[in-house]
Parts: structure tokens; sequence; C-alpha cells
């Protein structure tokens, strides 16, 4: 796989993560009305390291298993099965608030007021690894990322780049975000987003039966 093809295949999971109004987005976008842009860049970096960390666990715990062709088969209809399921429960979502109780005690407590610099990184950092549906996610989306390492550093460090790019946007345009999302707009962009999933799901089953098979 080219970098073009990889960085084709990256980006549109990149929007769809980004796009979605789950927690994350509706973290970023609280914490920067509450405390400014700047706090919210810094609480959106936070939830990207927690990212590289689950994507390594995640890389690392399935390295072994894609040296074996028919294990690797198995784990790519898993994770497209995961994929799958992961997109019809975003496409059915009707709710905004999908923040976990803990979630919400990361984001509301602001009593350590002399973390400086390290508070929100390490708010964004809890809040994201806190969330059962992003490990779930991330393994769904591993097998995707390709074989080889170059490859799948390529392919992750796209989606990263990328989300945290709409975080940035996102942050900037708080006031906004939060106005224009109302109930009926987040159901449509969970479609969407259902889809995409839904769609990179089928098509990680499909491209791994065609490789092994044809």
């Amino acid at each position: 796989m080219n970098i073009f093809a990889t960085l084709m295949q990256a980006i549109p999971v990149g929007l769809a993560i980004s796009v979605a109004p789950g927690a994350a987005f509706l973290g970023i976008i609280q914490t920067s009305l509450n405390n400014g842009f700047k706090s919210g860049i810094l609480f959106a970096l936070g939830i990207a390291l927690s990212d590289i960390i689950l994507i390594s666990l995640c890389l690392w715990g399935t390295a072994g298993i894609m040296q074996n062709e028919m294990a690797k088969l198995l784990f790519s209809i898993l994770g497209g099965i995961i994929l799958i399921v992961y997109g019809l429960i975003t496409f059915f979502n009707r709710k905004r608030q999908v923040k976990t109780r803990r979630q919400e005690e990361v984001l509301n407590n602001d009593r350590s007021n002399n973390w400086g610099l390290f508070k929100y990184p390490a708010k964004g950092f809890a809040f994201n690894i806190t969330n059962p549906f992003v490990w779930i996610l991330w393994l769904g989306i591993a097998p995707y990322s390709g074989p080889s390492i170059h490859n799948q550093i390529i392919f992750f460090a796209c989606i990263l780049l990328t989300i945290f790019c709409i975080d940035m946007l996102k942050s900037f345009f708080a006031g906004k975000l939060k106005k224009a999302i109302t109930h009926e707009v987040a159901f449509i962009i969970n479609r969407i987003v259902g889809v995409v999933f839904c769609a990179l799901g089928i098509f990680m089953i499909i491209r791994m039966l065609v490789s092994l098979y044809w």
C-alpha cells in the first residue's frame, strides 16, 4: 500500500471520528467555553496522547497475531464486525449526553488549580481513556492499518493529525458549535458517521478475503 492510498484511507476515518458528537466532542466544547481556546487545545492534546497509547497497545497486542494468515483473517473479520457494530450503535444513537460518570467527574473537577499547563492535558487524557468505546474503536481500526509498521505509523499519524486539527476548530468555534449541535443535527451526524464506520468494516472484511483467496 503506497503512502497516498494510506492517506486516502486514514483521512475519512479521522474526519468521521472527529465530527461525531460524542463524549470527546462535548468535552472539548465544554472546556473551551468554560476556560478559553488555549484550555480546549490542551484538553484535546491530552485526548491525542491517550489515543497514541491506546493505538500502541492495540498494535502491540495484534503484532504477533498478524503473522499468521488464518489468524490475520479472523482478526480482520472481528475488527470489521466491531466497526460495523460501532457504526450501527452510532447510527441509531439519539442521545447527546454520552459521557460516563467517571468522565463527568474528570470534566467537572476543578479543585486542583495548581496543575498549571498540565491540568487540561491531564483531564483530556483521563477523560478519553475512561471511555470503553474508544478502546473498542481503536481495536476495530487496528487491522485496517495495513501489515507493515511503516504503513501503520502513517495511517494512525494521519488519523490523529486530522482529529487534532478538527479539535482545534472545535475549540475556536466552541460557542457556535454548542448552539449548532441540536438533537436533530447530532442525530444526522451520527447517521452519517455510522454509515462511514459500517462501510469501513465491510470494506475491511472484503479486502482481507480478496487478498487471501484471489
